[in-house]
């Protein structure tokens, strides 16, 4: 193999450079472990590159638009208001750029030997570095993920005592008749759009849908969204999903719950023609678009590691299974992030890989799933952590839930939105909390209390009790709490039953 591809020895290697990837080469650069790091592309992964942070910039450009759009509400006159689509790509790649460099330079600083290209295992302990080949445009958009290049002699060879296997996942395409004609696209291959559809169907209203269809809206288009289950942000509490919806169509969204999408074909001048049904195959419905979204589902990045030379158990989907050390069937090898299927959050990721590293470095963490936070940044906002109410019915409890509206909190009529609410839901032998749901402005920089509230077992007491600045939004978690208690002060007290 020449001199180039000698073998390299570590105290840890990592496949991965993402959210998980770079956090946990960070971490344990910091313990002092000699870490390798392979990465394919830059640092940074699918939450940096191609979705947290792109989809969170363009976003942000949309919500300028509308407030713009909205100025003479507060007394702003703003003339001749428009949208530059090239500048807000331009402004996304930029904060993409920012960011990438300072995990490389942190990387550096951390003293981590980085390998770029595709990891490909030869025993549990060692992997072959190939070359990728060239990325290219597929039907569904930037094949990021690139496959090892045809024929590739490894540039290096890594073995390390211990591996953390972080590769990440990909959308996953629907079996829809259809599916890869050219305009069907994924959620990467929305940015490759060079402008904004005119018409646009989003397949799934899911957190990754919702938040295409809401930024497409602002930026003029006629969105449709179709979602199989009866609600939008379907994994959210169900007055969560059922508000979204209503908020959506109020602004002119077009929104199909309990339906899915029989079929996609091309017809006259590259018009799309979208068939929908009820689940049942029943009610027929066709609409035209210029593109269509596929936003549903991931699958694990495991292809061409050569994982069954490892002896690591996947399940039946594919996700390779762990424990709560983050350890696989295989002795010295983890495996962190999406790829272990448990929660596909970038934080998640980041965290799992705080347990590993962890217990590498001999420690006893072990990962709680009980208070993971999620947001939607969709407009309005929508961020959660725990139980729905109806989820802590099913799992036994007895159950006391409140709401506070946005509406009463002095702060919200200030900043002109008061759309949304708070709701808590907590145990009532103890009055534990058992999960927070927020819709509405700053969704999720409000979440955190609700998490930490949870992460320490706290109660609606503690909520209540805990002096909250004011004028603020944050109020509105203590205003819900004081409902739940049947002690509110904002609105009016909950009927007895």
């Amino acid at each position: 193999m020449g001199e180039q591809s000698a073998q390299q020895d570590f105290d840890l290697a990592i496949i991965g450079g993402g959210p998980g990837g770079y956090v946990a080469a960070i971490r344990a650069g910091q313990l002092g472990l000699r870490t390798a790091l392979i990465e394919k592309e830059r640092a940074g992964g699918v939450c940096l590159n191609w979705g947290c942070i792109p989809t969170k910039a363009m976003l942000r450009s949309a919500d300028v638009l509308e407030t713009v759009q909205h100025a003479a509400d507060y007394g702003v006159v703003v003339d001749k208001v428009g949208l530059d689509y090239s500048v807000v790509l331009k402004r996304k790649d930029k904060i993409v750029k920012t960011l990438t460099d300072g995990v490389a330079g942190l990387l550096k600083a951390s003293k981590v030997t980085v390998f770029g290209g595709h990891a490909r295992f030869t025993s549990p302990s060692t992997v072959e570095v190939v070359p990728t080949g060239d990325a290219v445009l597929g039907a569904g958009g930037p094949l990021y993920n690139a496959p090892p290049a045809p024929g590739g002699k490894p540039t290096a060879v890594v073995s390390a005592r211990e591996m953390i296997i972080a590769p990440g996942s990909t959308p996953a395409m629907l079996p829809i008749p259809g599916i890869d004609l050219p305009g069907v696209i994924t959620s990467d291959g929305a940015f490759m759009l060079a402008e904004v559809p005119r018409r646009i169907i989003i397949v799934g209203g899911s957190a990754v849908g919702a938040e295409w269809a809401s930024m497409f809206h602002a930026f003029g288009s006629e969105v449709t969204v179709v979602e199989l289950l009866p609600s939008l942000v379907p994994l959210e509490d169900a007055e969560i999903g059922k508000a979204l919806g209503q908020s959506f169509k109020k602004r002119g969204i077009n929104v199909q719950t309990a339906r899915t999408v029989a079929g996609i074909e091309q017809v006259d001048d590259g018009v799309l023609r979208v068939t929908t049904t009820k689940p049942d195959g029943g009610d027929e419905q066709t609409a035209d678009a210029d593109v269509v979204l596929i936003g549903v589902g991931r699958k694990p990045n495991t292809a061409g590691l050569d994982l069954e030379k490892t002896g690591v158990t996947l399940d039946r989907r594919g996700f390779i299974e762990v424990d709560d050390q983050m350890r696989t069937s295989a002795g010295g090898l983890r495996a962190i992030g999406d790829v272990t299927g448990k929660v596909l959050l970038a934080h998640v990721a980041s965290h799992q890989v705080l347990i590993a590293v962890g217990n590498i470095a001999g420690h006893g963490e072990r990962m709680n799933y009980k208070a993971v936070p999620a947001a939607t940044f969709t407009h309005p906002e929508v961020a959660s952590v725990g139980l729905s109410e109806t989820g802590a019915k099913e799992a036994g409890y007895e159950v006391i839930s409140a709401k506070f509206p946005y509406t009463a909190l002095g702060r919200a009529q200030t900043y002109g939105a008061t759309e949304g609410f708070f709701k808590v839901v907590a145990e009532a032998k103890y009055r534990e909390v058992l999960g927070v749901h927020i819709i509405g402005p700053a969704a999720s920089d409000l979440i955190p209390e609700g998490t930490m509230t949870m992460a320490m077992e706290g109660t609606l007491d503690d909520i209540a009790d805990t002096i909250h600045a004011h004028p603020t939004l944050g109020e509105g978690t203590m205003e819900s709490a004081m409902v739940a208690l049947g002690l509110p002060i904002h609105v009016p007290p909950p009927r007895r039953r």
